[in-house]
């Protein structure tokens, strides 16, 4: 067996000891490739392979994982910067189209939300354009070589994921989804929602159902639906969901709710997130949620946003718990903003939100907090044009950051920025300019998701988007195999 501290000792001979932060992360990446190591050997079975080769592949990883520790201790001591690699060109990996991802004659997907735990590993899942039904197949699919080619995933029948999904390994992911129910007197299909995780992969699942929420003497008018879902640990995950309560006399209240698990899956706690406004006599929507996002960065601390739209105007409020959920900090974002796209913490101290005027109907603001989400700066990258939209943040550190949006008008494009030191300057990152069949930039770009090794995948929609033809393009900015 490799004697992974004596590798270590050599890695930090001429280094300061690493801290608890940067031991806590190597043993997460050791673990990830000792994982993937097994998932190869289970795979390639057929071939011969000797106990050196293993040995070796089994060194590589400690040494890695203990190369990344000093990088990480120079940063954490103020000694070094970054690496630059935030600024690597984006390359296209693969596009997407409606045949791939049909379900069924009536039912087209789009992909949705990208997780890439590794380089090369990634899980994908795509959105429904019309209601699921019983028999509409999956929407979870998966690669192993970094968003080249996918591979459609068994889901349990009638089931179907809704959240990216939160992977603490390359095999042990989770997601919130929903499970068809069959119609109701509108003919509308009742989804429940629904815990999906697995521990292979995605070669089987456990589906598990989240508690109803109560809300005092009001009804639960409709099933909740799952809008985040973030797992900091095998065992434990936070859950955001929207519920709908209401009564006699009373309009309804659309309220943000969180639920905690710390057993897998198997018993939720469940907390109203305060500060929203109650049902209240007359007609009206009272608090309809939007945009609502949450992040998880350990498994005590989780921030979380929405947007609120009360009769008396919209406003929206960030919430923060450092004691997993059971007291809540209530904030808001500064200057009338509101909150819109996912957050990103890549840690307890550290958050980035997309937010824009609720009255100017964009997101032109990018914004960082120091603090943990009680106070927030604006971090938007200089000189662009007051057109610019953005639509997605990821920021796997506390330095490196990648920004997606579209500068609308005239000369309409999509653009991706990258900072390495914490939002003060932004690098544009190069995007093909020809994609697909029409050999033309990018229309549009739904998702940018990063890991910890500053490699980022994109969900792109090319021009021309129809459903006949492509629908999504993946890039991504790791560098070629081969």
């Amino acid at each position: 067996m490799v004697d992974e501290l004596q590798l270590l000792r050599e890695v930090f001979k001429s280094e300061e000891e690493p801290g608890a932060g940067a031991l806590e992360l190597m043993h997460g990446r050791l673990a990830i490739a000792i994982e993937t190591e097994q998932r190869l050997n289970g795979k390639a079975s057929h071939r011969v392979r000797t106990a050196l080769g293993s040995r070796r592949r089994m060194v590589s990883a400690v040494v890695a994982a203990a190369a990344l520790i000093v990088g990480l201790v120079v940063s954490f001591n103020g000694s070094g910067t970054q690496s630059v690699a935030s600024a690597s060109p984006f390359r296209l990996a693969s596009l997407i189209t409606v045949q791939a991802f049909r379900a069924s004659p009536e039912t087209v997907q789009f992909a949705n939300h990208v997780t890439c735990p590794t380089t090369t590993d990634c899980y994908l899942v795509a959105r429904f354009m019309n209601a699921p039904t019983a028999s509409a197949g999956n929407n979870v699919y998966s690669s192993t070589d970094g968003g080249g080619t996918w591979q459609e995933l068994a889901l349990p029948s009638g089931v179907y994921a809704e959240t990216a999904l939160s992977c603490t390994s390359t095999v042990r992911c989770s997601a919130g989804g929903s499970q068809y129910e069959g119609l109701n007197a509108q003919d509308k299909p009742i989804m429940n929602p629904v815990f999906l995780s697995t521990s292979n992969g995605g070669e089987s699942w456990t589906v598990q159902p989240f508690p109803t929420p109560q809300l005092g003497q009001f009804e639960n008018l409709f099933s909740p639906f799952v809008t985040s879902l973030s797992c900091p640990s095998s065992e434990t995950c936070e859950a955001l969901l929207v519920a709908n309560f209401g009564g006699p006399g009373y309009s309804t209240a659309v309220d943000n709710v969180f639920m905690r698990t710390d057993d897998g899956g198997q018993s939720w706690s469940t907390t109203i997130l305060p500060g929203q406004p109650a049902p209240a006599s007359g007609g009206g929507l009272m608090n309809s949620p939007m945009n609502n996002g949450m992040s998880c960065p350990s498994t005590q601390v989780c921030v979380a946003s929405a947007l609120l739209s009360p009769i008396g105007g919209a406003t929206s409020i960030v919430w923060r718990t450092d004691d997993g959920g059971a007291t809540w900090l209530v904030g808001s974002l500064p200057d009338g903003l509101t909150s819109a796209g996912p957050l990103s913490c890549p840690d307890s101290l550290h958050c980035w939100i997309v937010a824009g005027s609720y009255g100017k109907g964009s997101n032109d603001q990018l914004l960082e907090s120091t603090d943990g989400g009680a106070s927030w700066n604006v971090r938007s990258p200089q000189g662009l044009s007051s057109t610019t939209i953005w639509g997605s943040v990821s920021c796997p550190t506390d330095n490196n950051c990648w920004l997606a949006g579209e500068v609308t008008g005239a000369n309409r494009e999509s653009v991706v920025y990258a900072s390495n030191d914490g939002g003060q300057t932004w690098t544009n990152v190069p995007l093909p300019s020809a994609i697909g069949a029409e050999s033309a930039p990018l229309h549009g770009i739904d998702e940018v998701d990063c890991n910890t090794t500053l490699t980022c995948v994109i969900l792109g929609i090319p021009a021309g988007v129809s459903e006949d033809g492509v629908n999504e393009a993946i890039l991504t900015n790791a560098v070629p195999t081969s």
